[in-house]
């Protein structure tokens, strides 16, 4: 097992032993630092993930986000390493997909197309460190995708006890996320 490998496990299972509880709350806080930002408030259109198991609540800030009029895309794994995201109307359009993880449904509404530049995305982790390197899954999804956006504006939301005490170690196509918001503050 590499470095990467042995701190994606300790990380995840540190926010898997978080109480369910404490993740509803955190959120929460979460949720309401990333609605203060002036690029949540400005950006007409989002790209986020629908959460997973322990991963940070996303569904309020899709219902937030769909509510006030911004378009919102959701990714689904199209083939191995290959992502792509298609716009939902309602939580409805989210069903589970590759590895029981909530994917939208693709139909004919879903394939709009959006413009990357003024777009917000919204990204999961699984750890960070103090230099905002960011430590996915380990698919490489968000690296691919985003690489073809250098400009996008990228936010990745976690729970603090997902920060690393040493620096993550990194290869040329990590890409680090603009901000990374916790239930503690803004980095």
């Amino acid at each position: 097992m590499n470095q990467k490998q042995i701190i994606r496990k300790t990380l995840l299972q540190k926010r898997n032993i978080l109480p369910k509880e404490q993740q509803i709350e955190y959120s929460k806080l979460i949720r309401n630092r990333l609605f203060s930002l002036k690029q949540y408030q400005e950006t007409e259109t989002i790209l986020i993930y629908a959460s997973y198991l322990s991963e940070v609540s996303t569904y309020e800030i899709i219902e937030n986000a769909l509510n006030t009029g911004k378009k919102v895309f959701c990714p689904k794994v199209l083939t191995q390493g290959i992502m792509e995201f298609f716009l939902i109307s309602s939580l409805e359009d989210i069903t589970a997909g590759y590895k029981n993880i909530p994917e939208p449904q693709i139909t004919r509404a879903s394939y709009q197309s959006m413009n990357h530049s003024d777009a917000l995305a919204i990204l999961p982790l699984v750890g960070f460190d103090s230099e905002k390197n960011r430590l996915g899954y380990g698919g490489g999804f968000y690296d691919r995708y985003l690489q073809r956006f250098p400009h996008m504006e990228k936010i990745a939301l976690a729970f603090e006890c997902q920060k690393c005490d040493s620096i993550i170690p990194t290869e040329e196509t990590d890409l680090k996320p603009d901000f990374i918001i916790t239930e503690q503050t803004i980095y």
